[in-house]
């Protein structure tokens, strides 16, 4: 069973590892990426680093993942 971390008092448990999404649309490509955050979920992974700064693509935004949200499922 995975142990959740608090984030300071604000109510959210998050996973102790992050997911980084830096490489997401650069040199991993759209189903590669998904497949890897389908894994970090089933490990129990709630906890994705997508800061603006990164590729173009992130999957968060509608219009950079125009076929499916990740977080919807």
């Amino acid at each position: 069973m995975t142990t959740y971390r608090r984030l300071g008092r604000s109510g959210l448990h998050l996973f102790p590892i992050g997911l980084g999404t830096m490489q997401f649309g650069w040199s991993a490509d759209e189903q590669t990426s998904f497949d890897i955050m389908d894994a970090y979920a089933a490990a129990g992974g709630n906890f994705l680093d997508t800061a603006d700064i990164y590729s173009n693509w992130t999957p968060t935004t509608p219009e950079g993942c125009p076929r499916r949200s990740w977080a919807a499922g």
